[in-house]
């Protein structure tokens, strides 16, 4: 099954300008980015290579805990300004679920989110597995938008520390109308298209009320299925939905007193929580204590 999910061998240069689960800054922040961009580089020098996200430690008995790294920018290829492909995180998980000598699987979050485009995708894997066994969620300063999204399916979700950032439940796209400026500049730009939607965000065209209430339907729909997910996943009410629903970030002290994490702690302390249930879950007995190794360099939640 999961040689069927293959990443994209291509830039997927649409999702820039597509539907986002982003926290608003970070957006900003790319949003700048991207507009800088040589696309004709961009096209030619394709998608950076592919890294792991995922590692096993040892963990009870003579299991293992699968490590899934949820890093960065989420987009379904890898990006060319870094991140994590959420095709490699549905393969890494669904490989985690099947092998047997896992007993459980950590989702090591510090990701402000990213395209809508497989994000969906990626939470209802993360929901199989959890089916299959525990899954837990360690948020290292940030998991919001589209990373929170996908680990609300998670048996518990845990932040390093009261300042990590949480939340971020909202959808945003972008267009740019450019008709005034075009009207300065004497340049009238005509669209000849089949439908009054068809065109939409062309350089030069004003954005009609039309057009509006269309890209906002859109962004309110996707916006459904990121509720539902959040909802189902944390047990919510529908006030209590509401009031985290903002689109903006919030502490993980406010975030764990809206029920949106479990607990506020380091690493070492989940990894060692995680076990003592695992343990519980084999025939092997409990991990002796202090037996937890350090994972390997390289991931930036190890600061706890």
């Amino acid at each position: 099954m999961t040689d069927l999910l293959q990443v994209p061998a291509f830039a997927r240069l649409a999702d820039y300008v597509g539907l986002w689960s982003m926290s608003p800054q970070h957006f900003s922040g790319l949003w700048s980015m991207a507009q800088r961009i040589d696309l004709a580089a961009h096209v030619e020098e394709g998608p950076p290579p592919l890294k792991s996200v995922l590692e096993k430690i040892p963990g009870p008995g003579d299991k293992s805990i699968a490590v899934v790294k949820m890093t960065g920018l989420l987009m379904k290829s890898q990006s060319s300004m870094g991140g994590t492909s959420t095709i490699q995180l549905r393969r890494e998980i669904r490989a985690a679920a099947a092998d047997p000598e896992v007993a459980g699987i950590l989702l090591a979050v510090d990701s402000p989110g990213g395209t809508v485009a497989g994000t969906d995708d990626l939470a209802t894997d993360v929901k199989a597995a959890r089916r299959a066994k525990p899954v837990w969620a360690h948020i290292d300063d940030l998991g919001a938008s589209a990373a929170y999204w996908a680990i609300s399916a998670a048996n518990r979700i845990v932040a390093n520390s009261p300042t990590a950032l949480v939340g971020s439940i909202g959808t945003i796209q972008v267009v740019r109308d450019f008709s005034a400026a075009a009207e300065r500049e004497g340049i009238r730009t005509l669209v000849f298209a089949t439908g009054s939607l068809k065109g939409l965000g062309t350089p030069g065209t004003k954005v009609t009320d039309e057009q509006a209430e269309h890209l906002q339907s859109l962004v309110d729909a996707v916006q459904l299925n990121f509720d539902s997910a959040v909802q189902k996943g944390r047990s919510l009410g529908v006030k209590e939905l509401a009031a985290v629903r903002h689109g903006g970030v919030m502490t993980a002290t406010e975030a764990m007193d809206k029920r949106l994490v479990d607990a506020v702690q380091p690493l070492s302390k989940t990894l060692s929580e995680f076990s003592r249930e695992l343990s519980g879950r084999t025939d092997h007995g409990r991990a002796a204590a202090g037996s937890l190794p350090m994972l390997r360099r390289g991931l930036p939640m190890l600061t706890g």
